[in-house]
């Protein structure tokens, strides 16, 4: 894969919206495809989109918005969704389904994510045939997730990555904020994961086009 296209990676579901209709939500979401960003995550959890007729048909028109403004379209966890629509890529988490199952069950050219929240689990992903692209954290607290794990810090995310022996592109997520950017991008990271950075943001074009400047990211 393109590491670039891990560079400002978006991921929200419609339980990051919770005062917004579906049509409204889904209006969000395609307008955050023109805002810079370079992958979208679709991650419907909880008692977001239960539907599955409803979230496929989301799922399309989401994938399609994606598609005309070049951004890399993904599907959370649902293996099957991915497969029905042709998403350009699966992510999975530690429990979620086994990865080397995710790899067996999808086509080559779909691009398969891990997640990874700790030294063994990244040494653990070294061993994987067919694995992409890694997630790593959570960097920092976050409220996004439920069931986060304890967050890395920096220091721990250091120590993280430098077990990544295959140099496998890795995408850092959790709490991440304007203010630590250039001190993750000092990391080694190839880009970040955020949800309410660009969810909860009154001019998210204003804050991608912050992302990339203090990152100092391609355009």
């Amino acid at each position: 894969m393109n590491k670039d296209d891990l560079q400002r990676y978006f991921v929200a579901g419609s339980q990051d919206f919770p005062t917004l209709t579906l049509s409204e939500y889904e209006a969000k979401i395609v307008a955050m495809m023109q805002t810079g960003i370079t992958a979208y995550q679709f991650r419907e959890k909880g008692a977001g989109l239960t539907d599955s007729a409803t979230r496929l048909a989301l799922a399309r028109r989401l994938q399609a918005a994606a598609k005309a403004a070049n951004v890399r379209f993904f599907i959370d966890d649902d293996v099957d969704l991915a497969l029905a629509i042709g998403a350009d890529g699966i992510h999975v988490g530690q429990d979620d389904r086994d990865i080397r199952t995710v790899i067996a069950e999808t086509p080559p050219e779909m691009i398969v994510g891990l997640s990874v929240r700790n030294v063994a689990e990244m040494q653990a992903a070294q061993a994987v045939a067919g694995l992409d692209y890694l997630g790593v954290g959570p960097i920092f607290a976050t409220t996004t997730k439920a069931d986060a794990a304890d967050p890395l810090d920096l220091a721990g995310l250091t120590t993280v990555l430098a077990h990544n022996q295959h140099h496998l592109p890795t995408v850092g997520i959790g709490g991440i904020s304007l203010a630590t950017l250039p001190a993750l991008a000092r990391t080694g990271l190839d880009g970040v994961a955020v949800v309410s950075l660009l969810s909860q943001a009154p001019d998210a074009t204003t804050v991608v086009q912050e992302m990339t400047s203090l990152w100092g990211m391609t355009e």
